[in-house]
């Protein structure tokens, strides 16, 4: 299993715009982490502990973009096109703001792209004697780990007649 770490979200939208800007382009890009809030929800997942939620707003930034050689208009569809496909929680999660882009002209062939995302993804551990987080008087490591989902319900009742 891949370890987690903080903006993993981030990292991988980054890898995937820079590999549709091609690698000229790519080395324009920046990318940021800023307004960092934890939601401290807890819960045992069987085989590990969501510990909390990371909340955070993404900034991409792209100097001289050459708007006239790499559309930004494609730019932006893959923007959207990989949140739609890669980031699920979106949805759930219904208070994260869209996209936001700026683009500002630096001369006639290129411009300054700004693209700011919120994410919200979790936060997983699992039990480790030599982990360096120390909750509930155990420590933990971060990391990601197998979520059991039950596929049969056996007898149960109710309690209504």
């Amino acid at each position: 299993m891949a370890q987690y770490e903080a903006g993993d979200k981030l990292r991988n939208f980054k890898t995937f715009i820079e590999s549709c800007v091609g690698d000229e382009i790519a080395q324009t890009l920046t990318s940021q982490m800023k307004n960092i809030s934890l939601g401290l929800d807890s819960q045992s997942l069987g085989n590990g502990c969501q510990l909390m939620r990371l909340r955070y707003h993404a900034r991409l930034a792209f100097n001289n973009f050459p708007h006239l050689t790499y559309s930004p208009a494609v730019l932006f569809a893959n923007v959207g096109a990989w949140l739609m496909d890669h980031d699920p929680d979106r949805e759930m999660a219904a208070v994260l703001n869209n996209p936001m882009i700026e683009m500002t002209a630096v001369d006639e062939t290129h411009s300054t792209i700004v693209i700011d995302v919120e994410f919200e993804e979790p936060v997983s551990v699992t039990e480790d004697a030599a982990g360096p987080i120390y909750w509930r008087g155990k420590q933990w490591r971060i990391d990601t780990y197998e979520i059991w989902v039950a596929e049969t319900l056996g007898d149960f009742t109710t309690g209504r007649r």
